[in-house]
Formats: structure tokens, C-alpha cells, sequence
């Protein structure tokens, strides 16, 4: 049987994520007040953003310490979409962290010249500020 399970994330920024999600073409709802998340044999669950995989969808939660975590039937996610938890994971944590970068230099007056990704999933940027 399935169920829903939170996996803990580094999550601190929505705004960020929603970017990531977009970057990712992800479809989402996003409700500070709460949406709807669908599991195995219709079970629900509520949380700040629910991600669209097909007939499951993962939801973003929010912690009691103010970060947010991802909530799925992961079992669901992996017979939908074809990926495991952890890939899943990894790929929305790898946007997340490379929109969160963006997003800090574009505050401090930088602006990404190049970016470069290696075979192992490492990204290259080059920045640089004027004035």
C-alpha cells in the first residue's frame, strides 16, 4: 500500500522554487492558504504548492522551522512518471539551488554573462557587475 511521505529538503524560498519549477515546465498551484495533493486510491493532502506529475502530484509543505519539504505517494510518482524519488528530488533541488544563485546576484547588481554545465551536472557561471 502507499502513502504520502515528506522527504527534508533545503528549501527556504518559494519564489525561488516556483522559478525552478517553471525552468523545469513543471505545472503547479500555488495557495499560501493550501491546495490539494493526490495520492494512491485518492487519498489527498494538503500543502502550499502541489506539483502536477499525471495522476499523482507532489506537494511542497512547510516546515515547522519555516523551510519547506516535498510530500508525495513516491510510489505513485515513479510508476506516473518513470523517475525515482531520489531523481525527482535531485532535479528540483538542482533548479532550486541554481535560481536561488540567480536570484542573489541579480540583488547584488550582477549579471550572468555565461554559464557552462558539465557532464556530472555541474554549472559554471560567469558574473560580472558594472558601476
Amino acid at each position: 500500500m502507499s502513502h504520502f511521505t515528506t522527504v527534508a529538503t533545503k528549501i527556504n524560498n518559494i519564489q525561488c522554487l516556483l522559478k525552478a519549477l517553471d525552468k523545469l515546465k513543471l505545472k503547479y498551484t500555488h495557495a499560501e492558504q493550501g491546495v490539494e495533493v493526490r495520492g494512491w486510491r485518492g487519498q489527498k493532502s494538503t500543502a502550499e504548492v502541489s506539483i502536477n506529475m499525471g495522476r499523482y502530484d507532489i506537494g511542497v509543505v512547510k516546515n515547522e522551522d519555516g523551510t519547506y519539504g516535498l510530500q508525495a505517494d513516491w510510489w505513485g510518482i515513479e510508476t506516473t512518471v518513470g523517475k525515482t524519488e531520489q531523481e525527482v528530488v535531485d532535479e528540483i533541488n538542482r533548479e532550486y539551488a541554481y535560481q536561488t544563485v540567480v536570484v542573489a546576484c541579480e540583488e547584488q547588481g550582477y549579471r550572468i554573462e555565461e554559464q557552462n554545465v558539465s557532464e556530472d551536472g555541474t554549472i559554471k557561471l560567469s558574473v560580472s557587475k558594472w558601476g
